[in-house]
């Protein structure tokens, strides 16, 4: 009887942490989906949004150096109070130091919101179902963004103001849905937290230096094909239209089979030729929203895998949660560096997608090394 009672209290406040992480996806969604558009029209540049986002991991960076001891629920409500502030100095862009500035306050939102929440939710996961746990956790943004980015490109068709009173709306609800989590502190050192996570360091490092595909290329080269607000925002739908199935079934198969690894090869060896791809379709758009579709197949899987390969390997989430989220923003300061270079180099950027395409080649063949010969000796 009191483990069924334990069973049940842990059941509702799983669901309580993913009814949280369903209105803050789609607050995030909804008032990012169609900024790309928006900052066309106020003038800026390509290069200029790259080193905006650049700003904003480096911001993410410098914040959990910093700030290694923080309440979840104060986390997450100042994570909101960034989103907010970030949306406040961009409705108009007078100068390229506001949109630098919003963009330093916006890379405090990924830290303070999903290092608490990621700790939150594999607290509440059995070890023994870690993937499935991890395909729901990453199968709730594209879910999301099936139908935010629509709405929001809808709305921003008619008038950008619309975009800017409901995404205050939507991040107030989620700042007040914070008060029915479970607080708990967040305090880790970085000497032993980069000593415990040893084994995944390399992995983390690559696996953020190729998020530059993901996360900068793809929606900002996509302005060069769309640039209405409702079909940029289609556009995002679509992306994320191709992750939503596969993600779960793949994540419970991988519980039962309780080798990630398994998943792992094949998946990284298909993104890294995928990215080999990108300079062949820049300039097509039929062939660019068929390889972007692609990428967006394969990146919550990969996420899904690796997730669970780290929480397999480092099931203290509390000491490695945090220096996990730092290496990955290390890696995609790097990226972003060698993408800004890439700019300077050519005016139609190409070397950087060889690049990355080697550095996700690197991930399987790493985890290949380490598994067969340094577990040898």
């Amino acid at each position: 009887m009191l483990k069924s009672l334990i069973s049940n209290s842990r059941r509702q406040l799983f669901l309580n942490l993913i009814i949280f992480n369903v209105v803050f996806s789609w607050a995030d969604s909804f008032s990012l989906s169609v900024l790309k558009p928006h900052f066309l029209s106020q003038g800026l540049s390509i290069e200029q949004m790259i080193l905006g986002t650049l700003f904003s991991f480096i911001s993410a960076c410098l914040f959990l150096l910093v700030f290694k001891q923080i309440s979840a629920r104060l986390s997450w409500r100042l994570s909101f109070v960034a989103a907010f502030g970030y949306i406040l100095l961009i409705v108009r862009v007078t100068n390229i130091n506001q949109f630098y500035l919003a963009s330093v306050i916006s890379g405090l939102v990924v830290p303070l919101f999903y290092v608490a929440y990621n700790i939150a939710h594999f607290k509440l996961t059995p070890q023994h179902r870690t993937g499935f746990s991890s395909g729901i956790m990453f199968s709730i943004f594209p879910i999301v963004g099936l139908i935010a980015p629509l709405a929001a490109g809808w709305l921003a068709e008619v008038n950008y103001l619309y975009i800017w009173v409901l995404s205050g709306i939507f991040f107030a609800i989620t700042f007040f849905l914070t008060k029915f989590q479970t607080d708990f502190s967040i305090n880790y050192n970085l000497i032993s937290g980069f000593q415990a996570i040893k084994a995944t360091r390399i992995f983390l490092l690559l696996q953020g230096i190729w998020e530059t595909l993901a996360f900068g290329i793809i929606p900002i080269f996509s302005l060069h094909f769309i640039s209405s607000p409702l079909y940029y925002g289609t556009y995002m739908a679509y992306l994320s239209l191709m992750s939503v199935i596969a993600n779960l079934v793949l994540g419970h198969l991988s519980d039962k089979l309780q080798k990630r690894l398994v998943f792992l090869y094949p998946v990284t060896i298909l993104m890294a030729l995928a990215t080999f791809a990108f300079p062949l379709v820049t300039t097509k758009l039929v062939f660019w929203l068929i390889l972007t579709g692609i990428i967006q197949f394969l990146c919550p899987l990969f996420w899904n895998f690796s997730t669970s390969y780290f929480i397999d390997i480092h099931p203290n989430v509390l000491l490695t949660m945090p220096i996990r989220e730092l290496v990955l923003n290390v890696g995609r300061v790097l990226g972003f560096i060698v993408l800004a270079i890439n700019f300077k180099l050519q005016t139609a950027p190409t070397y950087i997608f060889y690049f990355l395409g080697a550095v996700i080649l690197l991930y399987p063949a790493i985890l290949f090394y380490n598994t067969r010969y340094v577990a040898k000796s």
